[in-house]
Protein backbone atom coordinates (compact mmCIF):
# COMPACT_ATOMS: atom_id res chain seq x y z
CA UNK A 1 0.00 0.00 0.00
CA UNK A 2 1.71 2.99 -0.93
CA UNK A 3 0.69 5.39 2.44
CA UNK A 4 1.11 9.60 1.80
CA UNK A 5 1.23 12.59 3.60
CA UNK A 6 -0.35 15.82 2.11
CA UNK A 7 -0.21 19.48 3.27
CA UNK A 8 -1.29 22.67 1.65
CA UNK A 9 1.27 25.26 0.47
CA UNK A 10 1.54 28.25 -1.62
CA UNK A 11 2.17 26.10 -4.80
CA UNK A 12 -0.40 23.40 -4.01
CA UNK A 13 0.10 20.74 -2.07
CA UNK A 14 3.39 19.13 -0.59
CA UNK A 15 3.53 15.15 -0.52
CA UNK A 16 5.74 12.77 1.06
CA UNK A 17 4.96 8.96 -0.27
CA UNK A 18 6.39 5.98 1.34
CA UNK A 19 6.08 2.79 -1.44
CA UNK A 20 7.79 -0.13 0.98
CA UNK A 21 11.03 1.46 2.04
CA UNK A 22 10.99 4.66 -0.88
CA UNK A 23 10.26 7.56 0.50
CA UNK A 24 9.58 10.47 -2.29
CA UNK A 25 8.53 14.36 -1.66
CA UNK A 26 6.93 16.08 -4.52
CA UNK A 27 4.67 18.97 -5.24
CA UNK A 28 1.29 18.83 -7.09
CA UNK A 29 -0.79 21.75 -7.51
CA UNK A 30 -4.37 19.84 -6.88
CA UNK A 31 -5.29 17.27 -5.14
CA UNK A 32 -6.60 15.20 -8.33
CA UNK A 33 -2.79 15.45 -9.02
CA UNK A 34 -1.96 14.13 -6.18
CA UNK A 35 -4.24 11.61 -6.31
CA UNK A 36 -3.45 10.50 -10.22
CA UNK A 37 0.26 10.35 -8.90
CA UNK A 38 -0.22 7.90 -6.45
CA UNK A 39 -0.53 3.99 -6.78
CA UNK A 40 -3.31 2.50 -5.49
CA UNK A 41 -4.17 0.58 -3.24
CA UNK A 42 -3.53 4.18 -0.81
CA UNK A 43 -3.98 5.94 2.13
CA UNK A 44 -3.74 9.45 1.40
CA UNK A 45 -3.92 11.77 5.06
CA UNK A 46 -4.14 15.37 4.27
CA UNK A 47 -4.14 18.63 6.64
CA UNK A 48 -7.70 20.28 5.16
CA UNK A 49 -10.78 19.84 6.38
CA UNK A 50 -13.41 16.83 4.88
CA UNK A 51 -17.15 17.19 5.92
CA UNK A 52 -18.66 20.51 6.79
CA UNK A 53 -21.80 21.48 8.79
CA UNK A 54 -24.36 23.23 7.99
CA UNK A 55 -24.66 25.07 11.28
CA UNK A 56 -22.41 24.80 13.85
CA UNK A 57 -18.50 23.45 14.78
CA UNK A 58 -17.39 20.50 14.18
CA UNK A 59 -16.92 17.84 17.12
CA UNK A 60 -13.55 16.42 15.86
CA UNK A 61 -12.76 20.45 15.64
CA UNK A 62 -14.07 21.04 19.18
CA UNK A 63 -11.99 17.25 20.59
CA UNK A 64 -8.95 18.18 18.80
CA UNK A 65 -8.90 21.84 20.60
CA UNK A 66 -9.57 20.23 23.62
CA UNK A 67 -6.84 17.74 23.41
CA UNK A 68 -4.25 19.58 22.92
CA UNK A 69 -5.21 21.89 25.52
CA UNK A 70 -3.66 25.97 25.33
CA UNK A 71 -1.47 27.40 23.63
CA UNK A 72 -1.55 24.40 21.07
CA UNK A 73 -5.38 23.97 20.47
CA UNK A 74 -5.50 27.16 19.02
CA UNK A 75 -4.08 26.24 15.96
CA UNK A 76 -7.25 24.22 15.43
CA UNK A 77 -9.72 26.46 14.20
CA UNK A 78 -13.06 26.11 12.93
CA UNK A 79 -14.26 24.54 9.88
CA UNK A 80 -16.48 26.52 7.97
CA UNK A 81 -20.17 26.11 7.29
CA UNK A 82 -20.59 24.35 4.00
CA UNK A 83 -22.05 27.98 2.25
CA UNK A 84 -19.07 29.89 2.95
CA UNK A 85 -17.72 27.74 0.42
CA UNK A 86 -19.87 29.58 -2.07
CA UNK A 87 -17.86 33.32 -0.84
CA UNK A 88 -14.83 34.44 -3.18
CA UNK A 89 -14.09 37.21 -0.98
CA UNK A 90 -13.28 37.03 2.99
CA UNK A 91 -16.20 39.62 3.20
CA UNK A 92 -18.44 37.50 0.86
CA UNK A 93 -18.05 34.29 3.07
CA UNK A 94 -17.99 35.38 6.03
CA UNK A 95 -21.15 37.36 5.21
CA UNK A 96 -22.57 34.13 4.24
CA UNK A 97 -20.88 32.22 7.42
CA UNK A 98 -22.80 34.50 9.62
CA UNK A 99 -26.33 34.45 7.95
CA UNK A 100 -26.04 30.17 8.31
CA UNK A 101 -24.16 30.23 11.87
CA UNK A 102 -24.06 33.53 13.58
CA UNK A 103 -20.34 33.36 13.77
CA UNK A 104 -17.99 35.10 11.58
CA UNK A 105 -15.67 33.32 9.40
CA UNK A 106 -11.97 33.73 10.93
CA UNK A 107 -9.23 34.66 8.22
CA UNK A 108 -7.53 31.26 9.06
CA UNK A 109 -10.14 29.42 8.00
CA UNK A 110 -10.61 31.89 4.83
CA UNK A 111 -6.92 31.61 3.96
CA UNK A 112 -7.53 27.31 3.10
CA UNK A 113 -10.96 27.98 2.03
CA UNK A 114 -9.85 27.16 -1.70
CA UNK A 115 -7.74 24.07 -0.41
CA UNK A 116 -11.21 22.79 1.17
CA UNK A 117 -13.35 23.44 -1.60
CA UNK A 118 -10.99 21.58 -4.11
CA UNK A 119 -10.91 18.77 -1.47
CA UNK A 120 -14.74 18.53 -0.90
CA UNK A 121 -15.79 19.11 -4.72
CA UNK A 122 -13.60 15.96 -5.09
CA UNK A 123 -14.95 13.74 -2.38
CA UNK A 124 -18.83 15.04 -2.83
CA UNK A 125 -18.62 13.35 -6.11
CA UNK A 126 -17.27 10.29 -4.66
CA UNK A 127 -17.53 9.72 -0.35
CA UNK A 128 -16.17 6.67 -0.97
CA UNK A 129 -13.14 7.84 -1.75
CA UNK A 130 -13.11 8.89 2.05
CA UNK A 131 -11.52 5.41 2.92
CA UNK A 132 -8.13 6.64 0.78
CA UNK A 133 -8.52 10.01 1.84
CA UNK A 134 -8.30 10.67 5.49
CA UNK A 135 -8.46 13.92 7.56
CA UNK A 136 -5.37 14.64 10.00
CA UNK A 137 -4.43 17.34 11.84
CA UNK A 138 -0.39 17.92 11.99
CA UNK A 139 -0.77 19.15 15.92
CA UNK A 140 -2.57 16.11 16.75
CA UNK A 141 -0.35 14.09 15.09
CA UNK A 142 2.72 16.09 16.60
CA UNK A 143 1.27 15.47 20.15
CA UNK A 144 0.56 11.92 19.78
CA UNK A 145 3.44 11.05 18.24
CA UNK A 146 5.55 13.37 21.22
CA UNK A 147 3.91 10.30 23.78
CA UNK A 148 1.11 12.70 24.62
CA UNK A 149 2.46 15.80 24.75
CA UNK A 150 1.66 18.84 22.85
CA UNK A 151 4.20 20.81 21.31
CA UNK A 152 5.54 23.71 23.06
CA UNK A 153 6.39 26.14 20.70
CA UNK A 154 4.51 27.44 17.55
CA UNK A 155 5.60 25.49 14.46
CA UNK A 156 6.53 28.97 12.63
CA UNK A 157 9.20 29.39 15.23
CA UNK A 158 12.88 27.70 15.47
CA UNK A 159 11.97 26.41 18.29
CA UNK A 160 8.49 25.01 17.35
CA UNK A 161 10.95 24.07 13.85
CA UNK A 162 13.27 21.88 16.28
CA UNK A 163 11.03 20.21 18.81
CA UNK A 164 9.06 18.88 15.21
CA UNK A 165 12.36 18.01 13.57
CA UNK A 166 13.65 16.29 16.51
CA UNK A 167 10.90 13.63 16.18
CA UNK A 168 11.21 13.32 12.47
CA UNK A 169 14.68 12.84 12.94
CA UNK A 170 14.00 10.16 15.52
CA UNK A 171 11.72 8.11 13.56
CA UNK A 172 13.20 8.89 10.11
CA UNK A 173 16.90 9.08 10.55
CA UNK A 174 18.57 11.81 7.69
CA UNK A 175 15.01 11.44 5.58
CA UNK A 176 14.48 15.62 6.07
CA UNK A 177 17.49 16.53 4.17
CA UNK A 178 17.03 14.28 1.35
CA UNK A 179 13.32 15.19 1.03
CA UNK A 180 14.53 18.89 1.26
CA UNK A 181 16.98 17.77 -1.71
CA UNK A 182 14.24 16.84 -4.01
CA UNK A 183 11.70 19.62 -3.44
CA UNK A 184 15.05 22.36 -4.33
CA UNK A 185 12.75 24.84 -6.31
CA UNK A 186 9.30 24.06 -5.31
CA UNK A 187 7.40 26.57 -3.63
CA UNK A 188 6.89 25.57 -0.40
CA UNK A 189 7.89 26.16 3.92
CA UNK A 190 9.18 24.36 5.95
CA UNK A 191 6.73 23.82 7.89
CA UNK A 192 4.49 22.38 5.29
CA UNK A 193 7.60 19.70 4.63
CA UNK A 194 7.33 19.14 8.63
CA UNK A 195 2.96 19.22 8.66
CA UNK A 196 3.09 16.63 5.37
CA UNK A 197 6.06 14.38 7.14
CA UNK A 198 3.48 14.34 10.64
CA UNK A 199 0.51 13.05 7.85
CA UNK A 200 3.04 10.25 6.66
CA UNK A 201 3.19 9.30 9.93
CA UNK A 202 -0.13 8.80 11.06
CA UNK A 203 -1.43 7.47 7.65
CA UNK A 204 1.61 4.47 8.80
CA UNK A 205 -0.85 4.50 12.15
CA UNK A 206 -4.05 4.27 9.70
CA UNK A 207 -2.39 1.20 7.75
CA UNK A 208 -1.03 -0.46 10.83
CA UNK A 209 -4.16 0.01 13.22
CA UNK A 210 -2.78 2.43 15.99
CA UNK A 211 -4.46 5.77 14.85
CA UNK A 212 -6.51 7.56 16.72
CA UNK A 213 -10.37 8.69 15.44
CA UNK A 214 -11.49 11.79 17.10
CA UNK A 215 -14.28 11.69 17.56
CA UNK A 216 -14.68 7.86 18.29
CA UNK A 217 -17.76 8.00 16.02
CA UNK A 218 -17.93 10.38 13.54
CA UNK A 219 -21.23 12.19 12.31
CA UNK A 220 -21.54 12.50 8.81
CA UNK A 221 -22.30 15.67 7.14
CA UNK A 222 -25.44 16.12 4.72
CA UNK A 223 -23.54 14.96 1.67
CA UNK A 224 -22.61 11.51 3.46
CA UNK A 225 -18.72 12.83 4.59
CA UNK A 226 -17.83 11.73 7.86
CA UNK A 227 -16.24 14.45 9.92
CA UNK A 228 -13.03 13.13 11.59
CA UNK A 229 -9.38 13.13 12.20
CA UNK A 230 -7.17 10.65 12.40
CA UNK A 231 -4.05 10.98 14.39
Amino acid sequence: MTLVGVDGCAGGWVCVARQRANVTAFLEPSIVAVLARVERPAIVAVDVPIGLTDRGPRNCDLTARKLLGQPRGTSVFPAPVRVALLGRTHAEASDLHEQADGRRLTRQAFGILRKIQEVDALLSLDPALQQTVREIHPELSFAVWNAGQPMKHRKSRSAGRSEREFLIAGCWPGLRTELVRQMRGCAYKPDDLNDALAALWTAERIQSGAAQLVPAEPPRDRLGLRMEMWA
